[in-house]
């Protein structure tokens, strides 16, 4: 079987460094998309203000954006891979989180990171199925 593989830029990446970084924010591979880690930069490349909680909610919104380009919605998220630069932001997080998704809830990796550019956060990645919805699935 052959997969045809399509990387799609959504807009101009915000990061200064993203050009050397060989940096994508989305590709998509057969029904399966994924995006590259979010931060809680607007579309002009500028690091929302508000703390923790306006980032979460950018980075939300980032990766919606991409998904849309490739036929996903945050409805159709499987994985989603959260990046947190402070352990105290888990509860935020967790709240910000239930503004975006709805149950059934994707999968979720929660970690600490302190690998965050200046200013960062908060990051997050997802993987989708472009076309799909989480459903809840009777068990036997």
């Amino acid at each position: 079987m052959t997969t045809t593989e399509t990387i799609v830029e959504t807009r101009p990446a915000p990061f200064t460094w993203a050009q050397s970084a060989q940096y994508s924010q989305g590709a998509k591979a057969g029904d399966l998309v994924f995006t590259s880690g979010q931060a809680g930069y607007d579309d002009a490349g500028t690091l929302v203000e508000g703390g923790f909680e306006a980032q979460a909610r950018q980075v939300f919104r980032n990766i919606e954006t991409i998904l849309t380009q490739h036929g996903a919605t945050l409805a159709s998220v499987v994985k989603l891979t959260a990046y947190l630069g402070h352990r105290d932001d888990f509860d935020t997080f967790k709240m910000v989180r239930a503004e975006f998704f709805t149950a059934p809830y994707p999968a979720v990796t929660a970690v600490q990171n302190d690998f965050l550019v200046d200013g960062m956060l908060f990051e997050a990645d997802a993987v989708a199925v472009s076309g799909a919805q989480r459903v809840l699935a009777d068990t036997p």
